[in-house]
């Protein structure tokens, strides 16, 4: 180039495009004092804002999960082992009851047998007896419906009114691994203590079901969930 040459229009104005010349602004200078003094604060903040909520998600969720254990019942029972002298030698959780001894199965029967077909003069006794037989019996179980259909005509405490029948026990002897049969002795008496007629035998086929308790109203009364599933009974005559 020719020294002392006019410069054109475009090597007038590339100087001003490159990095190298910087021409003061006044906004342009506000604006980046503003964002480097509190450009920071505001990005925390922000920053805070967004923890503080998934924070409050976070505790809001584990409240609702404690609130839903907390209406879940779980009651695992314990069984303990003595020795002779009643010193604990294992202690282990009864998370399967096992029917195993055929002795607990009879207890079992047996009782449900003499509730059933036992009538007292003590009222409270009977509700008891009552209660107790209802809590062997499954809820749409074919023996429920038996039992129901049984007492609406032949109610235990309209029959306490003049007469009382204690039972016996004599036989229970499994026939299968669910299906038991029981044999009993019926003695009926007056109010006064006479007997009304002679004793009556009966027998009984009971099938059995095995469901461990989940509360503890179940564990108060039914504690190794021993059901009766269906009953058929009859009185032996002669």
């Amino acid at each position: 180039m020719i020294k002392g040459a006019k410069k054109s229009k475009d090597e007038l104005i590339e100087p001003l495009l490159s990095n190298e010349v910087s021409l003061p602004n006044p906004y342009f200078d506000a604006r980046r004092e503003w964002n480097e003094r509190y450009g920071a604060y505001i990005a925390r903040a922000k920053n805070w804002r967004i923890m503080a909520f998934i924070s409050g998600l976070t505790a809001v969720f584990a409240v609702m999960g404690l609130v839903a254990i907390s209406f879940q019942n779980k009651i695992v029972p314990y069984v303990v082992e003595v020795d002779s002298l009643g010193n604990a030698q294992a202690v282990k959780p009864a998370t399967e009851a096992s029917l195993a001894d055929e002795r607990v199965v009879r207890a079992y029967l047996g009782r449900f047998i003499t509730d059933f077909r036992t009538i007292s003069t003590d009222l409270t006794q009977e509700k008891a007896t009552l209660y107790r037989l209802y809590a062997m019996l499954p809820q749409g179980s074919p023996a429920l419906h038996k039992m129901n259909e049984y007492f609406e005509e032949n109610s235990p405490f309209a029959k306490a009114a003049s007469q009382t029948v204690t039972v016996d026990i004599s036989n229970i002897l499994p026939l299968t691994d669910k299906t038991w049969q029981v044999e009993w002795v019926e003695t009926t008496r007056n109010l006064q203590g006479a007997l009304l007629e002679g004793q009556r035998h009966f027998k009984a086929s009971i099938s059995i079901a095995h469901n461990p308790p989940t509360n503890e109203k179940q564990i108060l009364i039914n504690p190794l969930g021993v059901y009766v599933t269906d009953i058929n009974w009859t009185q032996v005559v002669g």
